[in-house]
């Protein structure tokens, strides 16, 4: 007997097919295609896969993801819901026969705080009702990255902080000359625009504004570089979109620039931002140096968004790295101003361990900040928080009540660490 329609397996070609037609016709009508992924579409051992990363994975999108499976599949039950995974399994047309039941269509979402995933998998082929199931949840998940930012921002990998929480400037013990700068080269211009743009318009022949697009930030890892940005869109009021590198490169060739043309569209839509791109020389590198075709698209790209005839308006860049002679010449002229974020100092090095070891009086961090000589802020915390866990074991071992560690305990953990590092290099 000739199977009907619903029931009919489509070939697996003309099902991949269909699926990228459908999904292509839907990316024509967002913003920012790039920053929606594809879908992964294969056929391995004998079984048929859909899967594709979501954008984000909450109460709302899961009640909509079952509203749907319950409108193209008869009968389905729960395998699994909660912990963040949740599962569905088609019982198929005969709900008395259990026989085989696995080898019906399954479709799986999973993620607790990152890396949301959906998966729509079936022994053979698909049904076309399974198939119009699959690009439906596609489009669902991302209908929201059509018109808001945000969610473009967070689909192509960015982190965006809209609450610096509980951060201030008093977080970053010294660097007062850094934090001067700051103040002078992005804090001010930002709360204080109608006051630049008077002085550009008594001053130039044809206006144009005089505030920064793009500061660079320079220094050692760990001297604090994203967490001042933070610090600072918090007092400007404005969104932080963070950009680690591994968002932005692809394996595929001319994705990367696609990439970083999406996330500065997306940041200047959310009409005031600060785009921190973090290692910005792995990104952009100089084409004195061998340079691949993709890199140097990337800093095409870079340097055309900060200074170039489609260049940001509303979004201040900040580039962070750590190997500024490593950037392209050209590169570096776009950026209005470059701020150094040295080690800190010995006074600076105690002001810090007052924020991790404010048991400790000023005369023990002293001594302390000494043995500690050339690590940045970060390292610091590190070694304090080696120090807390090493004093929580023994309490434990030993049966004592909670105390904070003895100045011992940290001058330990920081010459063991020291020696571990010595070895290592």
């Amino acid at each position: 007997m000739t199977q009907n329609a619903e029931t009919q397996l489509i070939p697996f070609d003309r099902m991949k097919e269909q699926v990228e037609r459908a999904i292509a016709a839907f990316l024509e009508q967002t913003r920012s295609p790039e920053a929606v992924p594809a879908p992964r579409i294969a056929f391995e051992k004998g079984s048929t896969i859909i899967a594709f990363p979501l954008p984000f994975l909450n109460e709302a999108l899961l009640a909509s993801f079952i509203g749907l499976i319950k409108t193209h599949l008869a009968n389905v039950r729960i395998h699994a819901f909660g912990d963040g995974y949740y599962a569905f399994q088609s019982l198929g047309g005969n709900l008395f026969r259990t026989e085989n039941i696995l080898d019906n269509v399954k479709i799986e979402f999973s993620g607790l705080t990152t890396s949301f995933k959906a998966e729509i998998s079936k022994k053979g082929g698909l049904t076309q009702e399974e198939v119009n199931l699959a690009v439906e949840l596609y489009k669902e998940a991302y209908s929201a990255v059509k018109d808001d930012p945000i969610a473009r921002l967070r689909a192509m990998g960015a982190s965006v902080y809209t609450d610096n929480g509980e951060l201030t400037w008093a977080y970053i013990a010294g660097y007062d000359e850094v934090k001067k700068k700051i103040r002078e080269s992005i804090i001010l211009p930002l709360t204080n625009p109608e006051m630049y743009n008077s002085i550009a318009r008594l001053t130039r022949k044809t206006f144009e504004t005089n505030r920064p697009k793009a500061i660079l930030f320079e220094g050692s890892p760990g001297v604090g570089k994203t967490t001042v940005a933070r610090i600072l869109a918090g007092e400007v009021s404005v969104p932080l979109v963070y950009v680690p590198i591994e968002s932005i490169m692809s394996k595929w060739y001319g994705q990367s620039s696609q990439n970083l043309a999406g996330i500065f569209d997306a940041a200047e839509d959310l009409g005031g931002s600060i785009l921190f791109l973090d290692e910005i020389d792995a990104l952009a590198g100089s084409r004195d140096q061998n340079m691949f075709e993709a890199t140097r698209r990337v800093l095409s790209v870079l340097l055309r968004k900060l200074d170039g005839i489609d260049s940001v308006v509303s979004t201040v860049t900040i580039g962070a790295t750590n190997r500024k002679g490593d950037l392209d010449h050209a590169l570096i002229s776009r950026f209005d101003q470059s701020i150094y974020f040295p080690l800190p100092n010995e006074r600076e090095r105690a002001a810090i361990l007052a924020n991790y070891a404010a048991h400790l009086s000023d005369e023990e961090r002293a001594g302390l900040a000494g043995i500690i000589d050339g690590l940045s802020g970060r390292t610091i915390k590190d070694i304090c928080e080696m120090a807390e866990r090493r004093w929580a074991r023994r309490l434990i071992v030993k049966g004592m009540e909670p105390s904070p560690p003895p100045p011992e305990h940290y001058r330990q953990s920081a010459r063991t660490w020291i020696e571990d590092n010595r070895v290592r290099d």
